[in-house]
């Protein structure tokens, strides 16, 4: 009986292969070996490693979004230059409605948004990016130097030079 089950266990951990893009596939048996973590440190470890799977993941995405944002919008992007320097000139400290900036911290990146006399944060609103950026760091922090434009300023470096 204990054979038996050990067959049969055996077999629930083998995985029939096939080969994708062959005339004649070729079925091919292979292991997989049970490697659940058993400790608490062996798990913390697995959970860890996950997360910055999930993390580079993201990171990736938001790679990959913000290069298709950029593309989208360059004719958006160089009207809120315009805008930019307009304000500039007149003195205004004011960043433009429409405008998208980003931000970094703990290896994942963000998007903010000025809108409806707000800064948005997917859908959470802020009254200062100062408090956007604490809000998603959980760090206090100037948002004027952590809140970056497409071009990669500082927001700091763009309306306070």
């Amino acid at each position: 009986m204990a054979q038996e089950e050990a067959k049969r266990l055996r077999r629930a951990q083998e995985v029939r292969c096939v080969a994708l893009g062959e005339d004649v596939p070729e079925a091919e048996l292979v292991e997989v070996v049970d490697v659940q973590p058993r400790t608490d440190a062996e798990k913390i470890v697995a959970l860890e490693s996950r997360l910055d799977h999930i993390t580079n993941a993201m990171d990736n995405m938001f790679a990959m979004i913000k290069e298709l944002r950029d593309y989208s919008n360059k004719d958006k992007d160089t009207q809120l230059k315009a805008v930019i320097e307009a304000k500039k000139k007149e003195k205004k400290i004011e960043i433009p409605e429409g405008t998208v900036l980003t931000g970094k911290t703990r290896g994942l990146s963000y998007f903010l948004q000025v809108r409806e006399g707000g800064f948005y944060v997917g859908i959470t609103r802020y009254d200062s990016l100062s408090a956007a950026a604490e809000g998603i760091s959980g760090v206090r922090r100037s948002g004027w130097t952590f809140w970056k434009l497409s071009d990669g300023r500082t927001v700091k470096e763009v309306f306070k030079e």
